[in-house]
């Protein structure tokens, strides 16, 4: 089927050029019409030569130049106005690459008419000899443990092309989210739909990303209705009892986790309730850049 896949990038000079590439060699029974749509917002630095040099040996891939950042939720819009004609759109990070066979895996469920969004399975690559990068690893491998029961999405996603726009927000994959859902359609895990990605290396990264999501989650919540799976905080500690490490060094790090997770939901509380920010707009995470471990 058409597929069209959106690459919202910012500053993504190191990554933009794998992350096309890993689209671009993407096969399978259900990938048999590709497009690519980068949109480079406010880039200051070589993003947008390195996308159109990718773009010039390949024609399946389009260069979107925006002079200003407004966000990845405005981006996508962007997208959007772009990817017409495509029977599924993807969403997949600049700062990803996406394993063999992971878009076929991601897009072969809509075969099923009721399933109006699919999600892949990220996989970091932080070093697990390391504190944080087991913390990182655990936090995915709870994501992952989550939406095999109760589907979340996020990192690489595909969706039906039944809405225009879309609202700004600081969580784009929740938002969409939301609005499958409240067309009728079903959400759709695919594990085996595999996306190397890179968590933050340091405690101060990990609670500027996770504040930002969760009070994303909060406001969309507010406005929407709509509750992500991985929002419960039950939920969370029953796959976290049944998930729980055996070694001394897997229960420090789940201990670290659970203390940054929490600490990060307060801030985010926080922004959401008495500060007002949206974080619509938000900072780099440096340490999540390189995808060497």
């Amino acid at each position: 089927m058409a597929c069209c896949i959106g690459v919202m990038a910012y500053n993504e000079e190191s990554n933009i050029r794998a992350a096309v590439r890993s689209l671009l060699a993407q096969t399978g029974p259900h990938v048999v019409d590709l497009s690519i749509v980068v949109v480079a917002s406010g880039c200051t630095d070589a993003t947008v030569p390195r996308a159109r040099e990718v773009a010039a040996h390949d024609n399946r891939v389009e260069v979107v130049e925006e002079e200003r950042r407004e966000g990845k939720a405005a981006a996508i819009v962007t997208f959007l106005e772009h990817a017409e004609g495509a029977e599924v759109l993807a969403l997949a990070g600049a700062d990803t690459i996406l394993e063999p066979g992971a878009l076929e895996a991601l897009v072969a469920p809509f075969d099923d008419p009721a399933v109006g969004m699919t999600g892949g399975h990220p996989i970091p690559v932080n070093d697990t000899d390391t504190l944080m990068g087991r913390v990182v690893n655990l936090l995915w491998e709870l994501h992952h443990a989550v939406a095999l029961e109760n589907p979340k999405l996020g990192e690489l996603v595909a969706f039906r092309p039944v809405f225009a726009t879309l609202p700004r927000t600081a969580v784009d994959e929740a938002a969409i989210e939301a609005t499958v859902r409240s067309l009728g359609l079903r959400l759709a895990y695919a594990p085996e739909a595999r996306v190397r990605m890179k968590g933050p290396c340091t405690a101060r990264d990990y609670l500027a990303q996770r504040r930002r999501i969760h009070a994303g989650h909060l406001r969309l919540r507010r406005t929407s209705g709509h509750e992500v799976s991985t929002f419960s905080v039950r939920r969370i500690a029953r796959t976290v009892w049944r998930a729980r490490p055996r070694d001394l060094y897997g229960t420090v790090a789940l201990g670290a986790a659970i203390g940054l997770e929490a600490t990060a939901r307060l801030l985010g509380t926080w922004d959401d309730r008495f500060l007002g920010r949206s974080h619509e707009v938000w900072e780099r995470i440096p340490s999540t850049k390189d995808l060497t471990p």
